[in-house]
């Protein structure tokens, strides 16, 4: 009885790992692996301005660690298996075949089938210190991993590039459409100080009322030297109606009255009214500085952001690439064996573990 305990025992120890090694070494289908090294940076380093290999694979350039994040779960979406169906089927690449019933895909797989299958030929480890992506991918020929590992570093550059054409791509539209708002205004401004310059014929109004107000102040200077002469006349002459006498009064009073004439001009409404047009002049010159300032101003940001987007252009560096396999790859081999050898040896101490526990409460 013994004996037959021991050979059972054996064979239920012998009989998995047979069975184990009889599929990973024999019947499990070939396995090819591909693996590439990429980092993204941008073009201006946190610590330098040059590229040179400390930029590209050193630890400067801190801020291209979130794109490669972002890589990295781009790399892992559905939206890339979407883009790979494009360029071959997923199910004809890694259908079933021989005896092998575990690895590829079966016919007629659902999406869902074939993104969790699409998830374990590829592996994307992102190394946080050097920010390198390192980029596996598994096929069941040489060709297929070969291409699959070339189509995610192309799947990798087409989102670098679709990323520098966001990189302040709103901002700089933005910034352009208020270049042409700003300058469509200053084009308003000129028109209507234009417009108003020549419907009142006058070019300046300030320096109009400054020529009209020099005119009153010298016709003002002329009537004190007037009044000045005067009096010196009405000593020489006892007769106040003298024809001198009279003419100077004459003239005092034609140049007040001229005086009073050119005040009445300078704010009359149906006259040269200078304090509205001063008013006007001045609000409409104002309105054109203001928006020419602001159109100047609208110019110099959206230069300044289109040479930071400049600086801040990621690029795609292959630090390793993808060889075509000449090999199969080993060591999937290895270790599903010696993992299925370990679940079961484990299963078999932990029953034999338990049966020894309740052996001992019978007793």
């Amino acid at each position: 009885f013994e004996k037959n305990k021991k050979r059972v025992l054996i064979f239920l120890v012998s009989f998995p790992v047979f069975l184990s090694s009889i599929y990973f070494y024999s019947i499990g289908r070939k396995r090819f692996f591909v693996r590439s090294d990429i980092v993204v940076r941008t073009a201006k380093s946190e610590k330098s301005n040059s590229l040179n290999i400390q930029n590209i694979i050193g630890t400067g350039n801190q801020s291209s660690k979130e794109d490669a994040l972002f890589l990295q779960t781009y790399l892992e979406s559905p939206q890339v298996l979407k883009d790979l169906e494009k360029i071959f089927k997923i199910e004809e690449a890694y259908q079933k075949k021989g005896l092998d019933l575990y690895a590829g895909l079966h016919k007629n797989a659902s999406f869902e089938d074939k993104y969790k299958f699409f998830r374990k030929q590829i592996s994307i480890t992102l190394d946080e210190r050097s920010g390198i992506l390192r980029i596996r991918s598994l096929g069941l020929d040489p060709t297929t991993a070969y291409n699959f590992n070339l189509f995610l570093i192309n799947q990798s550059e087409n989102f670098v590039n679709q990323l520098n054409q966001s990189i302040y791509k709103e901002q700089l539209d933005f910034l352009n459409m208020q270049v042409k708002k700003n300058y469509k205004r200053l084009e308003e401004a000129n028109k209507n100080l234009s417009e108003y310059q020549k419907s009142n014929k006058i070019l300046d109004a300030i320096s109009e009322a400054q020529m009209s107000t020099s005119l009153i102040s010298e016709l003002e200077s002329q009537v004190v030297n007037l009044k000045v002469e005067l009096a010196s006349i009405k000593r020489r002459f006892v007769d106040k109606n003298s024809p001198e006498i009279v003419l100077l009064k004459d003239q005092i009073l034609e140049l007040k009255n001229q005086i009073n004439e050119e005040r009445n001009l300078l704010v009359n409404p149906n006259g040269k009214n200078y304090n509205e047009k001063i008013i006007n002049i001045t609000r409409l010159k104002t309105d054109q500085n203001f928006a020419n300032e602001l159109y100047m101003a609208s110019i110099k940001a959206a230069e300044r952001a289109a040479v930071d987007s400049i600086q801040q252009q990621r690029f795609l560096a292959i630090i390793s690439d993808p060889q075509p396999p000449e090999e199969q790859w080993y060591y999937w081999r290895h270790r599903g064996f010696f993992t299925v050898v370990a679940i079961f040896f484990i299963s078999i101490s932990l029953i034999k573990f338990l049966l020894g526990m309740a052996e001992s409460h019978k007793n």
